[in-house]
């Protein structure tokens, strides 16, 4: 239920005493009698207070279970319903302090019923705009939180690919390249510049292409393969959807933790399988985890709460030979 706060309940209670004032003269039209305002404010106080209340809780129970997205047919149906049991109540309350004999003969009941439906109808108008107006609040904040997660999801990947651990080995494979074959040691220089320079423009980027993707990864690939030869095997099958839109990073991120949590030696060498289809991208990799290897998953976990922010779901499957990771696309 939607929480009322201070500010709010003020408000709301001047209001309330606002449009009792109002309604007093408006009363004295609809009914041609004269009444004493204190009176009359002390007597409908209470139940003008608990039909707002209850139009409140009518209205939420609407906003929580029955998601109707066109606003007006949302106010239609507070109105309706919050009509019904206003209706009900003046009914039940007149016929308790009048009796049944009293109750039909009556003349002011039409006019009280037509009183009480015009304050349910204002209160409702009243407790829709400020329903609205949380929306609009609870959106912005969502918002800045989506905002807030992303960045700190660009900054950890950022951070992680700058480490000390990863530039390390990649200068020491370029040193010992320099040495070995100056042809590739240029190649590794441009590919290791490519993976910083992607990692620096999408910083700021909630979403890339497929392409592009693609391409940072064949760069990261690479870097890995040169230090590992044969013993990483890293295959994709079907490029036909490059224009589709993924996380920054977010296949590199899985390649790297196939690496780092599992044996990469010619006698276990490590096999990743990427397919690539209409919905869905599926990373695999043969099981084989190192002794040492940290459990704590961080940066799929990291990940999977980038995808919550788009309401999506990351499947992971392990069995006792086989890692997969499904990733929908975001577009």
């Amino acid at each position: 239920m939607k929480k009322i706060d201070k500010k709010h309940s003020i408000a709301f209670v001047l209001i309330v005493t606002i449009l009792l004032v109002c309604f007093y003269y408006m009363f004295q039209i609809l009914t041609g009698k004269e009444r004493n305002f204190w009176d009359f404010f002390v007597i409908n106080l209470l139940p003008f207070v608990g039909i707002a209340l209850m139009d409140f809780l009518i209205i939420n129970i609407i906003y929580k279970y029955l998601k109707i997205r066109n606003i007006y047919l949302h106010v239609a149906l507070d109105l309706f319903i919050s009509s019904l049991f206003s209706v009900f109540v003046i009914f039940l309350v007149n016929l308790s302090l009048l009796g049944i004999s009293a109750f039909k003969n009556s003349p002011d009941i039409i006019k009280s019923g037509i009183f009480i439906l015009l304050w349910n109808s204002i209160v409702v108008l009243l407790i829709e705009i400020f329903f609205y107006n949380q929306q609009q609040v609870d959106a912005e904040n969502k918002i800045a939180i989506m905002e807030k997660e992303k960045i700190q999801y660009q900054y950890d990947t950022l951070k992680a690919q700058i480490n000390p651990h990863f530039l390390f080995n990649s200068l020491n494979v370029l040193s010992s390249l320099a040495y070995e074959d100056a042809e590739k040691a240029n190649l590794f220089a441009k590919k290791m510049s490519g993976v910083y320079r992607y990692l620096l423009l999408t910083n700021e980027r909630p979403l890339v292409t497929l392409q592009e993707e693609l391409a940072f990864l064949d760069s990261y690939i690479f870097l890995e393969q040169i230090r590992f030869g044969n013993n990483l095997r890293v295959e994709v099958v079907n490029k036909a959807v490059l224009n589709r839109k993924v996380i920054p990073v977010s296949l590199q991120l899985l390649v790297e933790n196939a690496v780092k949590h599992n044996i990469t030696t010619a006698g276990s060498p490590l096999t990743i399988h990427i397919e690539i289809t209409e919905d869905r991208i599926t990373v695999s990799n043969n099981l084989q985890l190192r002794t040492t290897a940290d459990r704590g998953g961080v940066g799929l976990k990291n990940l999977q709460k980038q995808y919550a922010l788009y309401n999506k779901t990351i499947e992971v499957i392990k069995t006792d030979t086989e890692f997969i990771v499904k990733l929908t696309f975001l577009d």
